[in-house]
């Protein structure tokens, strides 16, 4: 693909019609999403009942998480892909490694792509999925605890889901990486959280050590192409 940009949101923020408005006059070629438990299980929702494939269901979700303060700006691109119905959307975010510690407790690492080779091949709009024993959504080649995805969604604080977020980065940046150079197009666009691509927003997170602000490495520096593009949305 020819070139990339990437959408910074922020949770709490109604940001919905902004980044719509961008994604129309941008007309991305593929989507490539951030983590956001909500917009995860509405696809499932979707995906897995045809009554609920609907712009109305979204517009539903986007308020539910206005309501828990999570970050719309997913959502408005499912929006945009239901819309565009040609437009691949692939979940970009994740971590190698292990999702809970020895004891049970969630770690901060995102629970649902953690294998880059599968987000890079796989459209979540379109792969064919089924749902197994109506809780685990089954797509080719892999499994989601929707335990996990549950507990993401109601458990995980904020700050435990941001420390993360310099291995979430590398494994972001490869998946990004992995779809320029494995697909045709002119635009890939990218939507998620703007901590993200600021040093200075990751080192304001709660219970950030210096040592992580060392290691953190905006998003965009790990982009390989030089046409490439940021919008911080909460900038004006």
């Amino acid at each position: 693909m020819n070139r990339f940009a990437a959408i910074g949101t922020e949770r709490g923020v109604d940001l919905f019609d902004e980044v719509l408005r961008l994604l129309e006059a941008w007309a991305p070629d593929r989507l490539a999403l951030d983590e956001n438990p909500i917009a995860f299980s509405s696809l499932v929702h979707m995906r897995t009942a045809s009554e609920l494939f609907s712009e109305n269901f979204l517009i539903h979700q986007k308020q539910q998480t206005l309501l828990r303060r999570g970050d719309v700006g997913t959502i408005a691109a499912l929006v945009y892909a239901l819309r565009h119905g040609s437009v691949p959307v692939h979940f970009a975010d994740g971590a190698p490694g292990e999702i809970l510690s020895p004891s049970g407790d969630l770690i901060g690492t995102y629970p649902y792509v953690g294998d880059a080779a599968f987000a890079v091949a796989t459209d979540m709009m379109r792969a064919p999925i089924e749902l197994i024993k109506q809780r685990i959504p089954r797509y080719p080649g892999r499994d989601f605890d929707y335990e996990l995805i549950h507990a993401y969604q109601v458990e995980a604080p904020e700050p435990l889901m941001d420390r993360a977020l310099p291995v979430r980065n590398r494994f972001t940046a490869e998946v990004i990486n992995g779809i320029m150079d494995t697909y045709n197009g002119e635009l890939l666009v990218f939507v998620g959280l703007r901590t993200r691509f600021r040093k200075d927003l990751f080192a304001a997170v709660e219970g950030i050590r210096p040592e992580d602000v060392e290691n953190f490495v905006p998003l965009m520096d790990l982009i390989r192409t030089e046409r490439k593009t940021f919008v911080d949305l909460m900038e004006g």
